[in-house]
């Protein structure tokens, strides 16, 4: 299965001036320190678990138990439940909300989430076991260019990005039907708890637009 990915720029590597003699021991002991620096400084966690800086609990990508709130419109921020979504109406743009706290998890564009529920009997194998009720989750995020995808398609199980027109198969793993999207939208496992949708697992594929087709 494939793993969560996301695509993010290489961190800088670069070459210090050369050090007078005295300043090697000193200089070799912060290259030791960098990586480790550089951790804390993008807000990963501290191996040694001292003076670490905790992870914001707004951009944090979904967690297992996470419930979902809609992204805009009149229901904006409402918990959203599983009879809310109907077959045959379009994805809902949702963010995912940490259940204890009530955060929603919208300090990252890359939570945008679309919610669709298609026929049952029309879920792909591969798809089939990350659904519930019909129900698919899966970044809303269009592969090629990075748009926000809203809308559905006319055979009820494709969605369509309105900024090129790439098409993508709910019902068959997020699969690129049409172009210029070349790869497929990453799957979020859900779950139905007592009628909320709940978050099952983590993202399965590569989130974010692709740096070739950018």
């Amino acid at each position: 299965m494939d793993q969560e990915k996301t695509q993010e720029p290489s961190p800088c590597r670069c070459v210090a001036a050369e050090l007078p003699r005295r300043s090697l021991l000193t200089a070799g002991l912060a290259l030791l320190l960098a990586p480790h620096d550089a951790a804390l400084a993008a807000g990963e966690s501290n191996p040694r678990g001292a003076d670490a800086k905790p992870a914001n609990p707004r951009s944090m990508r979904p967690q297992l138990g996470d419930t979902f709130a809609y992204l805009s419109g009149e229901y904006k921020d409402k918990k959203v439940m599983a009879a809310d979504l109907k077959v045959g109406e379009p994805p809902r743009l949702v963010y995912p909300v940490d259940p204890v706290t009530e955060t929603v998890r919208s300090g990252s564009r890359v939570n945008q989430i679309l919610l669709i529920r298609t026929e049952p009997s029309h879920l792909a194998a591969a798809t089939a076991p990350r659904a519930a009720e019909g129900i698919v989750a899966y970044s809303a995020i269009c592969t090629h260019n990075g748009c926000p995808i809203t809308l559905l398609n006319e055979d009820g199980r494709s969605v369509v990005c309105t900024c090129h027109g790439s098409r993508f198969d709910l019902a068959d793993n997020g699969t690129v039907l049409t172009g210029p999207a070349t790869r497929r939208l990453a799957a979020l496992p859900i779950a139905v708890t007592d009628g909320v949708v709940t978050v099952a697992g983590p993202f399965v594929g590569t989130l974010g637009a692709a740096p070739s087709q950018q």
